[in-house]
C-alpha cells in the first residue's frame, strides 16, 4: 500500500509541474504577445508621425515652388508696365527672375529626398519653363529698345510668350495633382483652357 501511495504521489507531483510548467509557459507567451503588440502599436505610431511629418514637409515644399512660380508668372504677366530704359536695366530685371528661380532647386532637392520622383521632376519642369518665359520676355522687351524691330517680330515674341505662359499655368496644376496623389487627395477636375488672347504689345 505505502509502494503504491509513493507511486500515485510521484504520479501526482509529475502531473503538478507539467500543469505548473503549462502554466509558465502560457504566462510567457502572455508576456511576449504583450510586448510584441506595444512594439508594433509604438512602431506604428512612429510610422503615423514620420508619415504626418513627411506630408507636411512634402506640402511645404510644393508650395514654397507655387507660390515662386505664381508670382514669377505675374512678373511676366505684367512686363509691358516694366520701366526699363536700357539693356543694363534690362538685364539686372532678368536676373532679379532667374534669382528667385534658382532659389528653389534647394526645395526642389528636398523634395527629391521626401517624395516621389514624379513631384521634383514636374517641378524642375516647371521651373524650366519659367526660365524660358523669362528669356522670352527679355526677348520681347529688348525689341521695344530696338527702333527697327518689325510687327512680324512682334508677333512672333507675343506667340512663344503665350505658349510657355499657358504651359507653366498647366504645369502647374499637374504638381498640384501629383502632390494631390501622393498624400491620398483626390486630384482637382480638369477644367477648360481659357481662350486665347494676346498678352504683349504688338508694338
Amino acid at each position: 500500500m505505502a509502494g503504491a501511495a509513493l507511486i500515485g504521489f510521484a504520479v501526482n507531483n509529475r502531473t503538478n509541474r507539467r500543469a505548473i510548467e503549462a502554466a509558465d509557459e502560457r504566462h510567457r507567451e502572455t508576456l511576449e504577445e504583450a510586448r510584441r503588440g506595444m512594439e508594433l502599436a509604438h512602431t506604428a505610431g512612429e510610422r503615423r508621425e514620420h508619415d504626418k511629418w513627411r506630408h507636411e514637409a512634402v506640402v511645404a515644399a510644393v508650395s514654397s515652388v507655387l507660390e515662386t512660380s505664381n508670382s514669377v508668372r505675374q512678373q511676366l504677366w505684367s512686363c509691358h508696365r516694366w520701366e526699363v530704359d536700357d539693356n543694363f536695366e534690362l538685364e539686372r530685371v532678368g536676373a532679379d527672375i532667374h534669382e528667385a528661380l534658382w532659389g528653389c532647386n534647394g526645395t526642389i532637392n528636398r523634395l527629391r529626398l521626401l517624395a516621389s520622383p514624379k513631384i521634383p521632376n514636374q517641378c524642375e519642369d516647371l521651373l524650366s519653363t519659367l526660365g524660358a518665359a523669362r528669356n522670352i520676355t527679355l526677348q520681347y522687351l529688348k525689341l521695344q529698345l530696338d527702333d527697327e524691330a518689325t510687327s512680324e517680330e512682334f508677333t512672333e515674341i507675343n506667340s512663344l510668350w503665350e505658349k510657355a505662359i499657358r504651359k507653366a499655368i498647366e504645369q502647374e496644376r499637374a504638381v498640384v495633382n501629383a502632390t494631390r496623389a501622393e498624400l491620398g487627395i483626390e486630384r482637382l477636375e480638369d477644367v477648360a483652357k481659357p481662350a486665347r488672347q494676346p498678352v504683349l504689345d504688338t508694338a
